[in-house]
Parts: C-alpha cells; structure tokens; sequence
C-alpha cells in the first residue's frame, strides 16, 4: 500500500554553512611511503560494504569507500559481492523534487551476487548488519543468518571454509593494507530504535537486547580480533576507523523538536511522546525525533498529550547519554587496542563532527550533513552517499599519509557522483511508499547535490 505525508517544516538547517574542511591535496610528488596495497582488504558493516539508500546494490558498491581506496591506491583484484540493481534490501529514489521532495520504495528486494562462485574470500568483507562480534564469531552462518533474519551472512561470508569468520576470511587472503571498521550498530541498533532494542547480551545488568553493547564485551572482542590480526599479519599496515557520533546524521536531525501548525503556520506545536517507562512528556531541545516519526506525525500522531508518539520514535534525553557515552566508551577502545597493535586510528569521528558544524568543500561545492541537501548522505538517513564515502576514503588516505610517510593524492570529487536525480517511477506499485518534504533546493546547489550542471 502506497503511503503519502507532507513534512513542511523540514530543513531550515540546509543553509550551507562557511566550510573549514577541504579535499586540498597534499603538496610534493606522490608517493606510497611505506603503504603496499598489492592486496587490501576491508572489514567492516553496511558502511563499508557501500549500503546505499536503504539497500545493497552495485551501483552504490562501485563507490564504497573500500572501493575507491583499492583503486586510488592501485590495488589490483579487489572483489566485493556485487549485487545487481536493485539489490538487496528497500532501495529508496528520488523522484522529484517539484514542488516537494518526493522519495519512493517498491517495496524490498533481495539479489544474489553476480560473483557469488569466487573461489576465495571477498575483498571487501564488509557485512551489512554486523555488530563488533561479528569480527570473531565462529558460529554457523546459515544460523545466524535465520536467527538475525539477515541474508547478507550467506552473501558475503559464503563459505565458511574460506574463514569462520570475518577476521578468519581477511587473514586468508594475506592482505598487505587492511581497514577494520566495526562497532557503529554496536550503538546505532540502540539509537535508531529509539532506545527500544539494542545489542547487549544481558551480562551488565541490563535486560538483553534493550543496550548498547556492554563496554566490557566490546573490549574483550577489539582485544581478540585485534590481536588475531597482529599475530597473523605481524607486516601488515592495519587502519581502524572510530565511530561516529551517531546523533549527527539525518536520521536524527531531520525532523524538529516542535512543527508549525497546518491551520496557523505561525504557530508551532509541541510534539508528544510515551517514554519506555510509560510516561508522557513533550520533546525538549536535547531529545532526537526520528526521521521514522514523520508518517505518525502527518497522521497527527505526537500533536497532543492524548495521542503521543511511541517511545521507538523518540531518542530522549536520557537515551541520548546513553548513546554517547557508548561512542565514547567504543572509541576510547579503540584507540587504546590501536595504539596497543601499532595500527593506525582513523577519527572518522572527528570528521564528520567537523562537517556537521562547519560543512565541506570540495569540486567547488559545499557540502553538509543536512537530509538530500547536504549531499553527503544517502536516502536512508544513516548511510553515506557516494560522495559521503569518497569524503571517508579520503580521511583514510590523509590518515596513511601522516601514519606511513606517505603522499597519496586524494580521491577527486568529479569522478563521484552525487545523489541520483529524481526519475520517473511509477508509485502505484505493490509495498510502494513515499513522502514528501516541502522543501526548496535554490538551483545553484544542484550541481553539488546530483553531479550535474
């Protein structure tokens, strides 16, 4: 069934701001210094598999930040499970943006990769899903592909004869460079629920799956993996990436904490929600409302103590100490397990807390972390654009350079595209839904937003 709202009140923050972070290349002739990228490897979650706008297909997997390292750098036969258009998952489009925004879904898909019989492991191992666990869990796949009902253990792990598990499968493959980033849905599971669900196994007191995941389960993993990696690849350049403050992204930001009233547009509403403990309160200035709350609030939904939202649509106050407590415990681990190993730290949490507050230049266009208008950010809320993956390749290669004496060039802006153009698609097919954000792109920012002139 076809869904329709109208969100009127988004993005007031789209304004670009004056922009401090750049894609300035280094100066002097280029050189690898110590980096050997003969055969690299990824591990990672959706981030790194190349995820794109709720689903896994190839045409966003061709700009994956792995990939676009791999070719950057010269690596040769570098593999990902390619997953023909439109993947799988529920792959969101852009259909217009006259005289609303308007993004549809057909509904979910599932694609098996076109190079599914590759006789050894996957380049990029990153795993859509995966929680930090994932990295040395031995456990049968099929299992947990059923029990997590999550089909991309099949497509990407395989065969567990290459590896049992995802560090298993990287070692196999004897890399020279390896990334690891893993541990976002560690706490995004949490974040993204609205503090409904989470990944904890119970062991700290709390009930399991209702958490972040404990920070002690998180070190004893980053432990293991890292020092399998070590003794395993003592001459391999390791680079780990933190994690992001996750209340950055659109998925948070997008929606406001008070909408103007449909009959008085001068007039702003509260907005109501139903904590987990049962109780009404309205919206403050440090709770998130979720992008996943704007059918309900088109509904009238949240507008009235009688009718608030649920919990799930809501990060509160405290949910939002919980959550960033999480990344700072994670990221505190690892750079500590980094620094430990001799691997290489890679702030992705820093860059992208820079974006958010001063924006990105790049190709003559600024960018944002803002929903469709700040270009880095896929149709999702959560996953980057291509774009937004060539801004975190590019943190990867400066980070090589000041780690390994290195003077890498950076991956160029004009060779990424932007998000897609709105296209005409039919909207009246089965499981398709939409919404619209009444929200005006000024032309001269289209160029930055979709590649185009």
């Amino acid at each position: 069934m076809k869904k329709s709202l109208n969100l009127f009140w988004i993005m007031t923050c789209a304004v670009l701001l004056l922009s401090a972070c750049t894609e300035d290349n280094p100066v002097g002739d280029p050189n690898m210094g110590s980096v050997d990228a003969t055969t690299y490897v990824a591990i990672g979650n959706s981030l790194t598999a190349g995820y794109q706008s709720g689903a896994l297909f190839e045409e966003g997997q061709l700009y994956s930040y792995p990939n676009l390292l791999a070719k950057q750098l010269g690596s040769v036969g570098f593999e990902q499970p390619l997953m023909p258009y439109p993947g799988t998952g529920e792959l969101r489009i852009l259909q217009t943006l006259s005289p609303s925004a308007v993004i549809i879904s057909n509904g979910i898909t599932q694609s098996i990769p076109t190079n599914a019989t590759l006789a050894r492991p996957f380049n990029n191992l990153g795993l859509p899903g995966a929680i930090v666990f994932d990295a040395i869990d031995e456990s049968d796949i099929l299992t947990r592909a059923q029990q997590r009902s999550n089909p991309f253990y099949m497509f990407i792990m395989r065969d567990q004869n290459l590896g049992k598990s995802l560090v298993d499968q990287a070692i196999a493959l004897n890399p020279t460079l390896l990334t690891f980033w893993l541990g976002n849905n560690d706490v995004l599971g949490y974040a993204t629920s609205g503090g409904v669900k989470g990944t904890n196994t119970g062991v700290g007191g709390d009930p399991p799956y209702t958490m972040p995941t404990e920070r002690a389960i998180f070190q004893q993993v980053i432990q293991a993996a890292f020092a399998k990696l070590k003794a395993s690849l003592p001459n391999t350049k390791v680079l780990v990436a933190n994690i992001p403050n996750v209340t950055s992204v659109p998925f948070f930001t997008t929606v406001p904490r008070s909408v103007p009233n449909p009959t008085n547009p001068t007039q702003m509403l509260n907005i109501y929600y139903r904590n987990k403990a049962g109780n009404v309160g309205i919206v403050g200035e440090n709770d998130y409302v979720l992008l996943t709350a704007q059918e309900q609030l088109q509904k009238g939904i949240g507008l009235t103590p009688n009718a608030p939202l649920a919990s799930q649509f809501v990060l509160d106050n405290a949910e939002v100490s919980v959550t960033l407590q999480a990344v700072t415990d994670f990221n505190n681990i690892l750079q500590t397990e980094a620094e430990r190993n001799g691997f290489a730290l890679v702030d992705v949490n820093g860059l992208l807390n820079d974006i958010q507050a001063n924006g990105y230049s790049a190709a003559g266009d600024e960018f944002t972390t803002a929903f469709i208008s700040g270009g880095l950010f896929s149709l999702d809320g959560v996953h980057l654009s291509s774009r937004g993956s060539a801004v975190v390749a590019n943190k990867f290669i400066e980070t090589m350079n000041n780690a390994y004496s290195a003077n890498i060039r950076y991956i160029p802006f004009y060779n990424i595209p932007g998000i897609a153009a709105p296209v005409t698609v039919g909207t009246g097919k089965r499981g398709a839904f939409r919404w619209t954000l009444d929200m005006q792109f000024p032309t001269e920012n289209l160029h930055g937003i979709f590649g185009v002139k």
